[in-house]
């Protein structure tokens, strides 16, 4: 017997060392996986590209509408060159964008929008799929009765008729109530069903509605059809638009601002972005001309005032001129009258500028500010910080009113609001506090000048002194006449000449579809359906615990040979070298044969051990062909069949429970008497013999050895099937006597974890001059060679 070191070089891997791969081979194994289940993606590919052109095909688009907008701002000015009447809030109520895009989508804003359109009713037409929205093109117009409840939300269907005649009907389990001449919510709707076949412009009455249908002329070419209308609340419409609204600037720090609103009809986006740019436009221009308004309010009231005094004052110097018969004082008197008139004039004025401040300053202090005190009217450029700080806080204040019934109080933006509007009020306190010590210095140095002359007065005749009182108290309030009139012709021409802030850039226009997004769609639709074959093939593989190729056998044997592979047998028949002699089959065990005889040499008789890790592997299968390779190759070969659990091998030859090597092991029968001659030439049988209770202590006696040493001193080649070594110890036993042992793994059989724990034991039991079969291999798997069936003439399935 030849023997083989353990380790030896003749039996170690020629291929790709164990547990050592590179990376082309996994692009290569990722590549035959895919191929190998190429059929999920031809399913998969079409089915979720068809299933999103479904989707696109019946649901409804979602457009997107834009206008465009500037919104104007002015610089900042010097405090000293801001004058407040000559604004009358002419600077801008809001200074940034995030401002102006809390008050364009504040409650009120949208609210004004809704009510100037006619959105109440939404007409749809009624499809199979998918419901079409109309708007101006439904070939009928409803006209409601304002004072009647309307049930909000619910389809009311209408049918065209062929004689013209319309079929209404409409259900509900429950529902709101609404009137629109009260703008308000009146009910709720009980559980009602409702049919009835009207004329065009016949009133239609339910406890839950009241309208009639009115042909439209302009779209009666739209034909026979079936729609249905459902009745919008104002205060509905608003919720629902303001979060369809969005505004954003052009880039940041710019004043172009899009506004942009998002829907199912186009014809609708635009009549809404075209209203709301224009309530934008008329809003800011009334904000800028109401502050005017107030003003001239303001002053027409002093006016008034005024003008009674100055009626009476003139009345009454007239009388006096009637009774005394006075007709003019003297030179001297003129002069010192005009002189003291025109003092008195600047001291009513200081007067009436300290009384604005100080009432202005109680109100601050108390909080209770009203806007006509924010007015100064009698402030002069001198009291420009004031009148700056007095525009600044009513702008804060409007602001802070437009954004809070949108924003709510809980806003962060509101608290900062509230937060400047406390500054504001601080810093303008101040300002008064100084302004009204410069006004009370001013009074001081006016009232000793008045004392002054006065006292020149008083040495005029008494009639004449008398006169110039009256003469005074008329030009005083003349004088306060004719600048209240100058003030007023003032405000009228600034109003007059206020134009918007904001100015409309593009009108409104379709800027695209929001969703689907058709291209995005069928990319996503692709990727995934590359993605869950590739997840489910990932799968598979994880959770495969079967032996399917080279690779997976040679990375979990480590350092063990390949010593060849077996194509797939499709024959009837067991012995493939013997009935197909020129098929895949036969040639693939004709290459194990000469790979054995490279490993050991030429000049031993060898024994050639086969087994597996369990059973069904075709050990068996694999053990007879292997012997019938090398019979015909002219060697005299004995095959054994040492599996006495399962004799198959003895089932095969038609020798199950006749003697065999069990009854020699029990000293039953000679050696000569079991060796059973073949139908190949060359080949003997040897089978089990009758099943023993207790095989594996039999194949330890000494008689297995002299078995062993009597057919190896007869035959050139033994050929051993022994039991499964993964699941009992005889075969650990038989290979004591062999030469070469084959270890036969089924592709896609053999489970990997118990092969595993098998290799590590014979590793760890140091069973060398073991070598690794891989069984059942595909012919066409390009994995284990450029097989070509072709050349080999007949195939297994040519047999079948």
């Amino acid at each position: 017997m030849v023997t083989n070191p353990q380790g030896s070089s003749s039996f170690r891997n020629h291929n790709i060392p164990g547990g050592k791969t590179d990376g082309f081979s996994d692009i290569k194994k990722i590549a035959r996986l895919i191929l190998r289940h190429w059929f999920l993606f031809a399913i998969s590919i079409p089915l979720f590209l068809g299933g999103i052109y479904l989707i696109h095909r019946y649901t409804l688009p979602v457009y997107r509408g834009s206008v465009t907008m500037l919104f104007k701002t002015e610089s900042e000015k010097m405090l000293q060159d801001i004058n407040l009447m000559e604004g009358f809030g002419l600077s801008s109520e809001v200074r940034n964008i995030e401002n102006q895009s809390f008050i364009i989508k504040s409650q009120k804003t949208i609210r004004e929008v809704i009510d100037r359109l006619d959105f109440r009713i939404s007409y749809y037409a009624d499809g199979r799929f998918k419901d079409t929205e109309l708007y101006h093109s439904a070939p009928f117009k409803i006209e409601i009765q304002e004072n009647h409840p309307q049930i909000i939300g619910i389809p009311i269907y209408i049918k065209q008729l062929d004689d013209g005649r319309y079929k209404i009907s409409a259900s509900a389990e429950s529902g709101i109530l609404h009137r629109y001449d009260r703008a308000a919510t009146v009910g709720s709707a009980p559980s009602f069903s409702f049919e009835r076949i009207v004329k065009p412009n016949e009133i239609i009455n339910h406890q839950n509605f009241s309208f009639r249908i009115v042909p439209d002329a302009n779209n009666l070419r739209t034909g026979l059809g079936e729609y249905f209308i459902q009745f919008n609340s104002h205060q509905q419409l608003t919720s629902r638009y303001r979060s369809k609204v969005s505004v954003s600037n052009y880039r940041e720090g710019s004043s172009i601002v899009f506004i942009g609103v998002s829907g199912h009809n186009t014809s609708k986006i635009v009549a809404f972005l075209n209203v709301l740019s224009d309530v934008i436009v008329e809003n800011n221009l009334e904000r800028k001309n109401d502050m005017a308004t107030r003003s001239l309010d303001f002053i027409q009231h002093q006016l008034k005032n005024v003008a009674d005094t100055l009626n009476a004052t003139q009345q009454k110097l007239m009388d006096f001129r009637k009774k005394n018969r006075f007709m003019i004082p003297s030179e001297f008197a003129s002069r010192l009258a005009e002189e003291f008139i025109e003092k008195e004039k600047e001291l009513k004025m200081l007067e009436l500028k300290y009384d604005y401040f100080q009432q202005l300053r109680a109100r601050l202090k108390s909080g209770n500010m009203e806007e006509d005190y924010l007015l100064s009217a009698f402030a002069d450029d001198e009291a420009g910080v004031v009148t700056q700080l007095v525009g600044r806080y009513m702008e804060t204040i409007s602001e802070m009113k437009a954004i809070d019934s949108t924003a709510g109080t809980s806003n962060p933006y509101i608290s900062q609001l509230e937060k400047e509007i406390e500054v504001i009020s601080s810093t303008l306190i101040q300002a008064i506090d100084k302004r009204m010590e410069t006004l009370l210095i001013q009074e001081k140095e006016i009232e000793q000048q008045v004392a002054e002359l006065g006292m020149r007065m008083n040495n005029l005749p008494e009639l004449e002194k008398e006169y110039l009182e009256l003469e005074r108290a008329f030009k005083l309030n003349d004088a306060i006449y004719t600048f209240l009139l100058q003030k007023n012709s003032e405000t009228q021409i600034a109003k007059a000449s206020n134009t918007p802030d904001n100015e409309v850039l593009n009108q409104a226009t379709i800027s695209g579809i929001v969703s689907p997004d058709k291209k995005g769609n069928y990319g996503k639709a692709f990727l995934l359906a590359l993605i869950i074959p590739a997840a489910i093939i990932g799968l598979k593989e994880m959770l495969n615990n079967k032996i399917r190729d080279r690779a997976e056998m040679e990375n979990l044997a480590g350092d063990f040979p390949n010593m060849g592979a077996i194509v797939r047998s499709r024959m009837n028949g067991e012995n493939a070298v013997k009935e197909l002699p020129n098929s895949l089959l036969a040639e693939s065990f004709r290459s194990l044969r000469t790979k054995i005889r490279f490993m050991l040499s030429e000049d031993t008789h060898q024994v050639i051990l086969v087994t597996s890790t369990n059973t069904g592997e075709g050990k068996t299968f694999c053990a007879l062909n292997l012997a019938s390779a090398f019979a015909i190759s002219g060697k005299k070969v004995a095959l054994l069949g040492f599996d006495m659990r399962k004799p198959r091998l003895s089932k095969i030859f038609d020798k199950d429970q006749r003697e065999g090597i069990s009854n020699y092991l029990v000293n039953q029968k000679k050696l000569e008497d079991i060796i059973y001659s073949s139908e190949l030439e060359n080949m003997w049988l040897v089978p089990s013999g009758v099943t023993p209770p207790n095989p594996s202590e039999l194949i330890a006696g000494e008689r297995t050895k002299m078995l062993f040493d009597y057919l190896k001193s007869q035959f050139d080649v033994v050929v051993v099937d022994t039991p499964p070594i993964g699941l009992v110890a005889d075969a650990r036993v038989l290979m004591q006597y062999s030469d070469c042992n084959l270890f036969i793994v089924r592709a896609g059989l053999t489970h990997k974890e118990h092969f595993a724990a098998t290799i590590e034991e014979m590793r760890n039991e140091k069973i060398s001059h073991t070598g690794l079969v891989l069984n059942d291999i595909n012919p066409s798997d390009k994995r284990y060679g450029y097989y070509n069936t072709s050349y080999y003439g007949s195939t297994p399935e040519d047999a079948k």
